[in-house]
């Protein structure tokens, strides 16, 4: 009977540690990322639409990509100054053009024009800055304040 108790504890913690890596990551879906994924530097994505110089805030580095996913879906890519980044999967439309989202404490939109000539806009919704809501049937992030301004503008590149 003492190798069942002791088999318990090790089975449980075999289960755990199987469980919460799954847990974390989901068909290429982080867990702690709403709306986006991360990639990883050597896994960029192949198939760029759109290139963009920054201007604004963004991070040291970083450069920013209208790309298409795995799926074929289009995504707004951050790669990081390593190669890796953040996909930005979340997409819908409407008159200001292509939306592209993803939160975990804060929130970032970018916003392109459907003339993909003209600047994208990148957002950064603060912790309790926005509140999330479906709208048309999709969960994304809606800011507390409807006339936020964007940290940087995304000029595309001829």
């Amino acid at each position: 009977m003492k190798t069942q108790r002791t088999m318990k504890p090790i089975m449980m913690i075999s289960i755990f540690m199987m469980i919460v890596p799954c847990s974390l990551m989901v068909n290429g879906q982080s867990w702690l990322l709403d709306g986006g994924s991360f990639v990883k530097k050597r896994k960029p994505p192949k198939t760029i639409l759109v290139r963009y110089d920054a201007e604004g805030t963004v991070p040291d580095g970083a450069t920013y990509m209208m790309v298409l996913n795995k799926k074929g879906e289009e995504c707004m890519f951050e790669r990081e100054a390593d190669g890796g980044g953040t996909l930005f999967e979340l997409h819908w439309k409407d008159e200001k053009g292509d939306h592209f989202a993803a939160w975990f404490l804060h929130a970032y939109e970018f916003i392109v024009p459907l003339d993909r000539t003209k600047p994208a806009e990148k957002y950064v919704y603060l912790v309790d800055t926005y509140t999330e809501k479906y709208v048309d049937g999709i969960k994304r992030p809606v800011p507390n304040d409807p006339d936020v301004e964007p940290v940087a503008k995304l000029i595309p590149q001829k």
